[in-house]
């Protein structure tokens, strides 16, 4: 597993075990420049390095709505994400502004009808 930041912002990528076709990024907290610069190169670097054919879950749950770095650092990747062979990209949000947030970014960047957005608060009341 990679982790960029610390325990008040950052992120990680997970993609091994339980699910080996799907990479899961989970973002946390209010990024710095620095969270946010190196947000794009580490998850499309990870991505480089597996099979085509994988799926993307981005849990953006406790991201913070984010400023203009982060923004362009998550355009970068789900802009980048078909070209890298992802075929399903998925993203959990739980706050109505970080959704609109990365929903607007998404849909500037030409890729948001290809996400599937999924609200965090109420698959944790479908599940219970």
């Amino acid at each position: 597993m990679a982790r960029v930041g610390d325990d008040k912002a950052g992120f990680s990528i997970r993609d091994d075990e339980p699910t080996p076709q799907r990479i899961e990024v989970i973002g946390w907290g209010f990024w710095s420049i620095e969270v946010a610069a190196a947000f794009a190169s580490t998850v499309m670097g990870r991505i480089r390095e597996r099979p085509r054919g994988q799926e993307v879950l981005l849990d953006m749950s406790e991201l913070k709505p984010m400023r203009e770095q982060g923004q362009d650092a998550f355009a970068n990747v789900i802009r980048a994400l078909p070209g890298l062979g992802v075929i399903k990209t998925q993203v959990i949000t739980t706050s109505p502004l970080t959704r609109l947030q990365l929903m607007r970014v998404a849909t500037q960047a030409g890729v948001g009808s290809a996400i599937e957005w999924i609200n965090a608060t109420s698959a944790l009341v479908r599940n219970t």
